[in-house]
Parts: structure tokens; C-alpha cells; sequence
């Protein structure tokens, strides 16, 4: 006696579908990009060239050699990383998982500090360059809210076929047919 091959549910096939078809992503353009990871690097930098230029702060040496490794810390750690988190979660429409990302690419920013040499006091100051640049890497992020938008395939299959019907060079049937055409 053979047993029958269990049939199944067509509204499981359809979710399944659902699932694997085209799903809507977060985009940023390049507006976006800048106020999320070079404004929070440009304060960064800012704030550091103030504190060197601190007189009371003098005492504990130059900070200059900081604003070096804040500067390599952008362009090594956070400029790679953003892109790659840009991409990677660009179908989470929650957007406070990015600003988590962007946060945690900021506490990255210390870790170049090793860079530097790891006598001394210096892997101190791995906290001192990581939380600052979190938080503002964080607020960079939630800044450029407003400049991502939320895409959905079929928006850009509307918008492309739209783009192509409403063109000027293709005149309507109506306009032919007054030209003589």
C-alpha cells in the first residue's frame, strides 16, 4: 500500500512568494550620506582642534597628534563601514537599527588609536575618541532621517514607465494627429 503525497496549502505557496519577491528598501542619496557620516567627522575634528588649542589643557601635552587619528579614524573605519551598513541593512525599514549601526561604526573610531603605538597612556584614550564619535555618528544618522526614503519596486516600475510615457519627445496621439502626422 503506498501513502498519497500530502498536498499543499496554496496560501502557504503565496506567502512563501510574498516572502521571496521584491521587497522595499531604505534609500539614501548622497545628501543623506553626507550629513550621516561626514558632518559627524567634520564636528568631530572641530571639537578636537578646539581642545587643542585650550590653554589648560596644554599641561597634558599636545593634542594635535588627535586630530590625525580622529581624521584616519573617518576615513579608514567610517567611511568603509557606513557603506557597508548602508547597503547591508537597506531592507530594514526600521530606521533606529541604522542609527544603532552608526553608533556602534563610532565606537570603532577608538580602536585606530592602537594604531598609533599601545604604551602608555595611550589605549586610554580609546574611550575618550570611541564615545564621542558614537554619539555623534549616532546623531549624524538620525539627522539624515528626513533625506532617506522608503522604495518599493513597484514604485520604481510606475515612476520609470511613467518617465517614459510623459516625455516630450514622444508627443501624445491627439498632438500627432493635429500636426498631420
Amino acid at each position: 500500500m503506498t501513502t498519497p503525497a500530502p498536498v499543499k496549502s496554496t496560501a502557504r505557496a503565496r506567502r512563501r512568494a510574498a516572502r521571496t519577491g521584491p521587497r522595499p528598501q531604505l534609500r539614501m542619496g548622497l545628501n543623506g550620506f553626507l550629513v550621516a557620516w561626514l558632518l559627524p567627522n567634520l564636528v568631530m575634528a572641530a571639537l578636537v582642534a578646539v581642545l587643542a588649542v585650550l590653554p589648560g589643557l596644554q599641561a597634558f601635552g599636545s593634542l594635535t597628534p588627535l586630530l590625525t587619528v580622529v581624521g584616519i579614524a573617518g576615513l579608514v573605519v567610517g567611511l568603509p563601514l557606513c557603506l557597508v551598513v548602508n547597503f547591508a541593512f537597506r531592507h530594514v525599514l526600521n530606521q533606529w537599527v541604522h542609527v544603532l549601526a552608526y553608533a556602534l561604526i563610532g565606537m570603532l573610531y577608538g580602536l585606530v588609536v592602537l594604531t598609533q603605538g599601545a604604551a602608555g597612556i595611550l589605549p586610554m584614550l580609546i574611550p575618550v575618541i570611541g564615545f564621542p564619535a558614537a554619539v555623534l555618528m549616532a546623531l549624524g544618522r538620525m539627522a539624515a532621517r528626513p533625506l532617506v526614503q522608503v522604495v518599493t519596486p513597484g514604485q520604481e516600475a510606475e515612476a520609470g514607465s511613467a518617465a517614459q510615457t510623459a516625455s516630450p519627445a514622444d508627443p501624445e496621439p491627439s498632438e500627432r494627429a493635429a500636426r498631420g502626422a
